[in-house]
């Protein structure tokens, strides 16, 4: 039998063969995190850093790069109770092999990890080079804040800068940090975009399965936060954000990305619960992004408790900081979360819940939020305030809110539509707030009230999963004839399993994404019962084109990808035909 080799597969045998593990710990092959080397390391490379008694006490410099298939990895491995390695910036070392790596005048006091190409030692990066494909895993990153030390390149003690991180990438392409713990800096993680071309910008970012906490800096300036991201593309599931650092003003999460998208996580208060606004130094390319006036917020379980600080009396903006002209004015869509707030008024009187902000002029779009199936409760004799100031708040599907509430802020301009009119109570049957368990009694008039997303949300972002206190998510299973309000559903906390496709309760077809599209675009559609399925795609001759799916299928939802690669751009239809089902939707190839 003979084998034929691809260049493909001999570059991938190639690279795996080259691959290694740096083993670093006791009796391991490295004792000190710095002795690994960095600057050398290839796709497929993983650093396993073993838990030990001791922090490492090291500053890493990154700029190597891994692949889709062979990402670099940094991974720690915990003890046998689960105990991760930490890693802390107090009296951190700077390496021999960084020296001139860092720049001395100000990239080696912000972060433990600085991800950065080299710009200071021959031969340098080029100005299109990033990092890519890097991974964090199973650390524990701690320490890093102003009024901590550590010794630089050339043997000084130094402070770290009031804007350092723990993981602070300057420019980085698919970067991903999961399943770590992130406490006591002055910001847990930072990506950035700092300039007009490619080089410069940072895509792909993904934070998962984290435990960030008690960041910040203990002054009035509110510039450091548990996250800061400015990056094309962001997803944030499945984290517990805890409280910042008492006397932070910052944010928990400050976004400043293209297509944000915060699920499924756990996030607790902040002077801003969510900060998401506009793109600074990098908008050239990061504003003309797609999806970037747009941000989906949706699963979440977020508590301000204004009795403890740091507090939020002005929870989730959106909108912009400092320029107008970069301002996201697209949608919040913001549905399916769970907000619990608790206030008083002798420690402040009023909370509100979305400031969307105007740059005041009527000729200008401002932003959004559109709300659907969400619960809003707040305790306590703080007066609950939709809206800060300006912009557009429509409800829809159905949402539960604490009765008495007020639309408006005092001077607010904002509007507010009631497409679907709110659900209007004093008690939202969560099983015991007392403890922060937010799921729903049997007797709760949140069970089986959902409305449904729209389809350019439903068939790009639909609520799969919910939140596992603590960092964890399971699949969010339907019971009855709809969904729950709110982050969780009643049927998941019974014990009682079941089936969640087969519950879907009718037949759907959905507009397509992205539409218009070129070449590739995605279909999805959800089915009630088996059925013989045919999905076909015709011209505007009613000439069938292409049969995507010619088969028997159970009751489920499906998404299948359309490749329109040597078709004319124009306009087509594609059909879906289900048993007694039939519908048609038109779509737009552009060329």
């Amino acid at each position: 039998m003979q084998i034929i080799l691809t260049p493909i597969f001999i570059i991938f045998l190639l690279v795996s063969l080259r691959a290694e593990t740096y083993s670093v710990g006791p009796s391991q092959d490295y004792n000190d995190l710095g002795a690994v080397p960095w600057l050398t390391l290839v796709p497929g490379d993983t650093v396993l850093i073993h838990w030990r008694d001791e922090p490492y006490a090291s500053k890493i410099f990154v700029r190597v790069s891994g692949t889709a298939e062979n990402p670099i990895v940094i991974k720690g491995l915990p003890n046998d109770k689960g105990e991760l390695p930490v890693i802390t910036g107090q009296n951190a070392t700077t390496n021999a092999q960084f020296a001139g790596y860092f720049s001395s005048e100000w990239t080696e006091d912000l972060g433990l990890f600085l991800i950065h190409r080299n710009n200071n030692v021959p031969p340098y990066d080029d100005e299109s080079y990033k990092p890519k494909h890097l991974i964090f895993e199973y650390l524990e990153l701690t320490g890093v804040k102003p009024e901590n030390t550590f010794t630089d390149q050339f043997g000084n003690t130094r402070n770290y800068n009031s804007f350092s991180s723990a993981i602070h990438a300057l420019e980085s392409d698919n970067l991903t940090i999961r399943h770590c713990r992130i406490h006591d800096n002055a910001q847990g993680i930072f990506t950035n975009s700092n300039g007009n071309t490619e080089g410069y910008i940072s895509r792909n970012t993904l934070i998962e399965y984290n435990e960030i906490w008690g960041n910040g800096n203990t002054d009035e300036d509110g510039r450091e936060h548990n996250i800061y991201i400015q990056s094309a593309g962001t997803i944030i599931q499945y984290n517990k954000f805890g409280s910042l650092r008492s006397g932070s003003q910052g944010a928990n999460i400050k976004d400043r990305s293209s297509g944000t998208i915060i699920r499924y996580n756990w996030i607790e208060g902040a002077a801003r619960i969510l900060d998401l606004v506009e793109t600074e130094d990098a908008w050239e390319i990061i504003m003309f992004e797609p999806d970037y006036h747009d941000v989906y917020v949706y699963g979440n379980v977020i508590i301000n408790d204004m009795t403890k600080s740091p507090f939020a009396t002005n929870m989730i903006h959106f909108g912009f900081d400092n320029s107008p002209v970069e301002a996201k004015r697209g949608t919040l869509f913001f549905y399916n979360n769970t907000v619990y707030i608790k206030g008083d008024k002798d420690i402040y009187w009023y909370v509100r819940l979305f400031d969307v902000t105007s740059d005041n002029d009527p000729d200008t779009e401002e932003g959004t939020v559109a709300m659907y199936n969400n619960i809003i409760h707040k305790e306590g004799t703080t007066n609950l305030e939709l809206m800060r100031d300006s912009g557009t708040l429509n409800f829809y599907g159905n949402n539960w809110i604490r009765e008495g509430y007020a639309e408006l802020g005092y001077r607010a301009t904002a509007q507010i539509n009631y497409p679907t009119p709110p659900i209007v109570g004093t008690d939202p049957g969560f099983k015991d707030v007392s403890n922060e368990d937010f799921t729903l009694l049997e007797s709760s008039v949140c069970i089986d009230t959902a409305g449904t997303l729209p389809d350019s949300v439903e068939s790009r972002y639909p609520v799969e999963y919910e939140y596992v206190k603590h960092t964890s998510r399971k699949n969010r299973l339907l019971s009855g004839s709809r969904y729950d309000l709110g982050a969780f559903e009643y049927a998941n906390q019974t014990g009682i399993e079941f089936d969640k496709e087969l519950l879907i309760t009718d037949y759907r077809l959905l507009q397509n994404y992205p539409n218009p599209f070129n070449p590739i675009t995605a279909i999805s559609y959800r089915l009630s019962a088996v059925s013989d399925v045919k999905l076909t795609v015709y011209n505007v001759l009613g000439q069938k084109i292409r049969t995507l799916v010619n088969e028997k299928q159970s009751a489920g939802k499906y998404r299948v990808s359309f490749d329109a690669s040597g078709l004319a751009g124009g306009v087509y239809f594609y059909r879906l035909q289900a048993g007694d089902f039939t519908a048609t939707r038109k779509m737009i190839l552009m060329q």
